[in-house]
């Protein structure tokens, strides 16, 4: 099973917590105060409460609920009812992979999992949620008469590199937006959206109307074939 993108690195600070869904797994994705990246089950091991309603302290992820410290190893180390406590190595959460490359969060379910083919760093755009599977995206960028919309003039060349991982290649401006796409419950998904090359404020700007064009044609698409 192959990593899966989730978010864009600079969405998730240090200190700071989100949940994430990869293959229906329920995770919650965090960095400690150091910045070290964690993606756990979203579930405390004590009564099941999300951990990503919880808050970091330092270096550990405290569940909301009782306030269970959890280590970066995903061990419990302090239980504030009973601070003199030394909490049992098997009070854990469950840890899965989780890695940055690209400037993107990356986390896989799978212990084989293999590392993204990301040769360089790419500059963060923005991600969208989308109410409509991906292979209704995928029809659309297929598509040769997808429209841009207030972009109809730019040349542009789609190029599927795989499954979760599409570029809109444009000649003026000379950039690529690249998409990388996270299944979602519920007949969704998200992209995640990066540039390579021109990053210019008016480029960002076209490429996220591109965004939004791309989005709107999909969900039409969906929201005929269900109907």
């Amino acid at each position: 099973m192959t990593n899966v993108a989730i978010g864009l690195s600079q969405n998730l600070p240090n200190g700071r917590v989100m949940r994430a869904i990869v293959h229906e797994q329920d995770l919650v994705v965090w960095r400690s105060k150091s910045g070290v990246l964690s993606a756990w089950d979203n579930r405390c091991p004590h009564r099941g409460m999300r951990l990503s309603h919880g808050f970091v302290r330092g270096e550990a992820l405290a569940c909301v609920y009782h306030g269970w410290h959890y280590d970066k190893k995903a061990t419990c180390r302090y239980i504030p009812a009973h601070p003199e406590l030394e909490p049992p190595e098997t009070i854990k959460a469950q840890q899965f992979y989780s890695m940055e490359k690209g400037g993107l969060i990356w986390v896989s379910i799978d212990d084989n999992s293999t590392e993204p083919s990301i040769d360089k760093d790419l500059t963060p755009l923005r991600s969208i949620s989308l109410g409509c599977p991906k292979e209704n995206v995928h029809t659309v960028l297929r598509s040769t008469d997808f429209s841009m919309g207030e972009s109809e003039q730019i040349s542009y060349r789609v190029a599927e590199l795989n499954n979760d991982h599409w570029t809109i290649n444009f000649k003026d401006p000379e950039t690529s937006l690249h998409l990388f796409f996270q299944e979602l419950p519920n007949q969704s998904c998200s992209i995640h959206s990066m540039l390579d090359g021109e990053t210019s404020t008016q480029t960002k700007k076209q490429m996220s109307h591109i965004l939004e064009k791309l989005r709107s044609k999909a969900e039409k698409q969906y929201e005929v074939a269900v109907s």
